[in-house]
């Protein structure tokens, strides 16, 4: 008899429907089998300089189960997740069973044809993978185990991150650049012909600080018939989206339908083990030479191979988060039904063609004073494209069709306060797009990041966006203070890097960990 494990019983059920019939049973471990202590270090530097970890067993009676089965197994056949998390629980379920007669497979949808196709190419563990996972875990372990306790001594927060400390910052110097900002009034002189409204502009400028100077240009113009002088038409491009990634996936669906980057990865998660969607924990805009054949069908002459933006994180094997199967209408859950639709119409846009639009500008002066230009902006969809799916809704700004020397007579003219705005503050999508900009952390965790800090009350949501609390901004000024470097965004950028060259096998993790240990102690 063969076994697969994998982390999830819902994943265990989903396969179990693929392989009726065959002599391969399919368990669930649950998550980690291991993982650092809870209530110690666990990380140890012994004689030679050589990292020591001390693990616990999280699911004894996993292995215990697995152990009374090793003698009646001719093949242990490790399924879990494609990514380092996934390689790392493998690894350790070889490590502490001592497995010998075991093999890896890899698939990024779960569906019968991906699972037979894997089980047909069985492969070994990346043992590169495993590093890089070990090397993220001990470092948020001797950042956590170094800072956070310091934090309770001097009773200023609870908790310090890697990650979690540089999103905080972001947050609070958003918050200290609103605080600094300095509210600027301009005028502008709307003249407003009934089908549109022209702006009065000076040397490519519409917006002016002396009132006073318009008030005159306003009673000069009173009364008087505009000539419609020129029209300018130009076409362009309205870009179609990328695939959807993790980042684009929990950005688009708090733009949405508000859902919070948790939700939406535990959503989609239950899609991703119940089969309906890729793998969902991804970096890649790649979608396979199979599904882009299929949905040719459905897009027909809107159809248009998907722009593939290379992110230096991917992995050429990973797809983009894309519908399993070319079926909009599926029997899902209300809330598991939104994500789902939301991703396969993306994904749909994703493929299409380009829209194109016209930019059409009016250029009008009164009859009396060519001198005095007024303009108004316009826009004409020509080819709605990737828009015929989008999720989203776009409108546009049209002009009515006149033609050039057209004579209008203004219905009201009137003089318009301008302020200047602040800068928003971040809402989740915002932060996770300033996140993957930045290159911190990976979009999979960005979720647990925004969890962390609202639970430790660092920041609060306010009217959908992220304000940090006055405790976030005591934790923040303390490690700019002592730990600036720890929480420096390039730094922490870096070591994201150091982080991807462990899992290409660039890079030495031991040294990496004892390096990094080093320099943070001789900060304290």
């Amino acid at each position: 008899m063969k076994i697969i494990i994998v982390e999830s019983p819902k994943k265990a059920k989903t396969i179990k429907k693929f392989l009726k019939n065959r002599r391969i049973l399919v368990i669930s471990s649950k998550g980690h089998i291991v993982d650092l202590p809870k209530n110690k270090f666990g990380i140890y530097i012994e004689e030679g300089g050589k990292l020591k970890v001390e693990y616990v067993l999280l699911k004894s009676f996993f292995l215990n189960y697995l152990k009374k089965l090793k003698n009646n197994i001719n093949e242990f056949i490790l399924a879990t997740d494609p990514d380092r998390e996934g390689e790392f629980i493998a690894w350790s379920i070889v490590e502490f069973l001592k497995l010998k007669n075991y093999s890896r497979i890899r698939f990024y949808e779960i569906s019968k044809n991906a699972i037979l196709n894997a089980l047909q190419n069985k492969e070994s563990i990346n043992l590169n993978l495993v590093k890089a996972q070990k090397a993220r875990r001990f470092l948020d372990r001797i950042i956590g185990y170094t800072l956070s306790p310091i934090l309770w001594k001097e009773k200023i927060g609870e908790s310090a991150g890697r990650v979690q400390s540089s999103a905080l910052r972001i947050i609070v110097e958003k918050e200290e650049e609103i605080k600094k900002f300095k509210e600027e009034k301009f005028y502008k002189l709307e003249v407003d012909f009934g089908s549109f409204k022209a702006y009065y502009v000076e040397n490519k400028n519409d917006k002016f600080k002396d009132k006073d100077y318009l008030e005159k240009i306003k009673k000069g113009i009173k009364g008087k018939e505009f000539i419609l002088n020129k029209i300018e038409i130009k076409q362009q491009p309205i870009k179609k989206p990328t695939p959807l990634d993790t980042a684009l996936l929990q950005r688009v669906s708090y733009l949405k339908y508000k859902f919070s980057a948790p939700l939406t990865m535990k959503i989609a998660q239950s899609l991703y083990e119940k089969g309906f969607i890729t793998y969902h924990r991804t970096d890649s805009f790649n979608l396979s030479k199979e599904f882009l054949e299929k949905i040719k069908g459905i897009l027909g002459e809107y159809y248009e191979r998907p722009y593939i933006k290379k992110s230096e994180f991917s992995q050429e094997a990973h797809e983009a988060i894309r519908p399993v199967y070319i079926k909009r209408d599926v029997n899902l859950k209300d809330i598991e039904k939104k994500l789902y639709e939301l991703i396969f119409d993306f994904t749909l846009a994703s493929c299409s063609k380009d829209g194109l639009l016209e930019k059409i500008v009016f250029i009008l002066n009164p009859l009396s004073s060519k001198n005095l230009l007024f303009k108004a902006e316009g826009e004409k969809l020509i080819f709605d494209g990737f828009l015929k799916f989008y999720p989203f809704k776009i409108s546009f700004k049209e002009l009515p069709n006149l033609e050039r020397g057209t004579i209008l007579k203004a219905k009201n003219i009137k003089i318009l306060e301008v302020r200047t705005k602040p800068p928003s503050r971040y809402s989740e999508a915002t932060l996770i797009k300033k996140l993957k900009e930045l290159g911190i952390g990976r979009p999979s965790t960005y979720a647990e990041i925004i969890k962390t800090l609202l639970k430790r009350k660092y920041i609060i949501k306010e009217k959908g966006y992220l304000k940090p609390t006055e405790k976030g901004v005591r934790v923040i000024e303390f490690l700019k203070s002592h730990f600036k470097d720890i929480i420096d965004l390039n730094f922490t950028a870096k070591m994201e890097k150091n982080l991807d060259e462990i899992a290409k096998g660039l890079r030495d993790y031991e040294k990496f960990v004892i390096d990094f240990w080093k320099f943070l102690k001789s900060l304290l």
